[in-house]
């Protein structure tokens, strides 16, 4: 029977349907390995960075509040140029990142108010400990709220983390530092909302929350600051520790959750609280505690050996 051209129609509108359901049934490729171990390489350089801060602050003989302030006014100048720069993408970006550009400057806000005064409250080592939560409750938020996989191996790296923070600690606690223990929390709630609200909108950049951040940490701590009590030879140190160390931390954080997910992100971020003792001793030779080593060791190692296991994994 020969066919019709309303059937030659009907055929190639039914295989013209096929192939778009087909379009939109293909499931996003998984990221690259390259790509997952990149994100681990942007974490790692923002955990060294950020593991610079302690070193710093000990250089600027300010009180808390003015640190804080001079860090944020600082961030913010220094961001400037590349917000005008990048101003027509940044534009897009904060038109299409909406509320949760605004979440993620108030909770980087929050995180550098209180991590300021966290070190000005408690010794360095009561706040690590705070700060060994961060990995748990980031993981844990980015399974409820974004459905992240939280495989077994991540979990037992985890703990081992956990277990060689404590070692580090151990010998170097001092009591009646309730105060800045809690602000310490705070940090890591703060920094922990913001991974997840990161990694929520990677499709989007989120430096201006960054900028932004920097304006609403200054404005908060300006009514406890004496600015006018800050010298020269302050200046060099402050810069350290803003674009420096603060800016450049923070964009490489954000560059690695676009990459990989952010439990492994702040799990890796634990870098951070091994390599600070470790610049302390090097610059200020205060050498650490046979304990020390030995837990920052053990927070490597697990951190090293998830990031290979992930590696075995597709990224999506």
């Amino acid at each position: 029977m020969a066919e019709t051209a309303a059937d030659r129609e009907n055929r190639w509108t039914g295989a013209r349907q096929d192939r778009i359901q087909q379009t939109f049934e293909m499931k996003t490729p998984n990221a690259p390995p390259s790509s997952a171990l990149l994100g681990a390489l942007y974490a790692v350089s923002a955990a060294i960075a950020f593991s610079t801060a302690g070193v710093i602050v000990r250089r600027i003989d300010l009180p808390a509040w003015d640190v804080s302030f001079w860090r944020s006014v600082l961030l913010v100048v220094t961001m400037l140029p590349l917000m005008i720069w990048q101003r027509r993408s940044i534009l897009v970006d904060s038109r299409n990142a909406g509320s949760a550009l605004l979440m993620s400057a108030v909770l980087l806000a929050g995180s550098f108010v209180s991590f300021i005064l966290a070190l000005g409250l408690a010794p360095v080592a009561n706040v690590l400990i705070m700060f060994g939560a961060t990995p748990f409750i980031t993981a844990i938020a980015a399974r409820v709220f974004l459905g992240e996989p939280l495989h077994g191996h991540t979990i037992l790296a985890m703990l081992a983390a956990v277990v060689g923070l404590a070692l580090s600690v151990a010998g170097s606690l001092q009591a009646g530092a309730l105060a800045g223990m809690a602000m310490a929390l705070v940090v890591v709630l703060c920094m922990s909302g913001n991974y997840v609200v990161v990694r929520h909108r990677r499709d989007v950049g989120m430096a201006p929350s960054i900028w932004l951040a920097g304006v609403i940490s200054a404005l908060v701590a300006l009514p406890f600051a004496h600015p006018e009590n800050v010298t020269w030879g302050q200046l060099p140190w402050l810069f350290a520790l803003s674009p420096g160390q603060l800016a450049v931390g923070l964009l490489l954080y954000m560059a690695s959750l676009k990459r990989i997910p952010a439990g492994r992100a702040a799990l890796l971020g634990l870098l951070e609280l091994v390599l600070g003792p470790i610049w302390v001793w090097l610059f200020d030779g205060e050498k650490p505690g046979d304990l020390t080593l030995i837990g920052g060791a053990v927070v490597i190692g697990a951190a090293a050996a998830n990031v290979w296991l992930d590696s075995r994994r597709p990224t999506g």
